[in-house]
């Protein structure tokens, strides 16, 4: 067993301990007006303080201490080792670890996996907690040094850990679908209701994520077998109907693609161009677009616009050959300055 006494030196080896108590009032202060750098240098100083000293009760209480302490400086936070006491499924010891801890998996990946850039810098920045007899969690290590940079002001909200859907946010935007909304409308009320997309606490991927979730909940036995008798009805009243329906190794239904008669008409007549939205995405677009071609009698578009998805490109060079194939303008502002931030005009 880790003998307490050695995990108390660590402490002090590595950072100052001090016992006393701020209040809270000069605590918020501080916190007011930390649009100043020294202000700011100072409020997560004292939020570095509290952490040290603060005893936790249980282990999502110590994992949200250290959470609110990345978040404010700007770095993401996943979980690290643990051990029990021997003999036993009771905790002693629970590390939380700087998202960026480690190296990069360099094993070869199937053809087709799309290449990631490399997120891990080795950082050896890290809490650690130990639990006594009581269930009551102290801090027992601290690493503060990082070897990276910290997100900026204006991205914190967007790191890993900092995101996530409280259970009374996520009943809200379930409120909102149930009265018809659009995700994009959820987003954008949470955005406004919170005074900016920095305080909603989640991403606008998160809520089309969520939402997607709770259209698969809602699923019920026999559903698919009716959505199937639904579609087999349509195409033998409506002609020109098109669907196909796609399964996975066990069976079950992976994805649905139909098209009404209408749309058929519009393809033939203004059939020039498409534009894909990628709201919830796939990385199987060779079998999506393939499907989309024999529904429109083999005919391909002249151009088609998308986002910026190599995945995408890859199926659309497969199945469109001679298409046209160009990038939302959208899409290329929004990510041209993180591009050409570097240049000065």
């Amino acid at each position: 067993m880790r003998n307490s006494s050695h995990e108390n030196r660590g402490i002090e080896e590595i950072v100052h301990l001090d016992s006393d108590q701020e209040d809270d009032d000069h605590l918020h202060s501080i916190e007011e007006s930390h649009g100043n750098k020294s202000t700011m240098n100072a409020y997560i100083a004292e939020v570095e303080r509290r952490l040290l000293v603060q005893v936790a009760q249980t282990e999502n209480e110590a994992y949200e201490l250290y959470q609110d302490y990345a978040n404010l400086v700007g770095f993401s936070v996943r979980k690290g080792k643990q051990y029990y006491v021997s003999g036993t499924n009771m905790l002693r010891w629970k590390s939380y670890l700087c998202s960026k801890e480690g190296v990069k998996d360099e094993r070869p990946r199937s053809k087709g996996t799309r290449k990631r850039n490399t997120t891990r810098t080795e950082c050896k920045a890290m809490i650690a907690f130990n639990i006594d007899k009581d269930g009551l969690w102290r801090v027992a290590k601290f690493v503060k040094e990082h070897n990276h940079e910290f997100a900026p002001s204006n991205g914190k909200h967007l790191l890993r850990s900092a995101r996530s859907i409280s259970t009374e946010k996520g009943a809200t935007i379930e409120s909102m679908k149930k009265a018809g909304l659009r995700p994009i409308d959820c987003f954008n009320y949470m955005s406004e209701e919170c005074n900016g997309v920095q305080h909603v606490g989640f991403s606008k991927k998160d809520c089309y994520n969520f939402i997607n979730m709770l259209k698969t909940t809602l699923i019920e036995p026999g559903d698919a077998q009716n959505l199937v008798r639904h579609f087999k009805g349509k195409a033998n009243t409506e002609p020109g109907f098109y669907f196909d329906i796609q399964f996975n190794q066990e069976g079950r239904i992976a994805n649905v693609f139909w098209r009404d008669n209408q749309s058929r008409i519009d393809y033939d007549c203004f059939g020039d161009l498409v534009i894909f939205d990628t709201t919830y995405r796939t990385n199987r677009y060779d079998l999506l677009f393939n499907t989309f071609l024999e529904s429109m009698g083999s005919k391909a578009p002249s151009s088609i616009f998308t986002d910026q998805d190599q995945a995408m490109a890859n199926a659309i060079a497969g199945v469109f050959p001679n298409a046209r194939h160009r990038l939302c303008l959208w899409h290329i502002s929004k990510n041209a300055p993180s591009h050409l931030n570097s240049f000065k005009l």
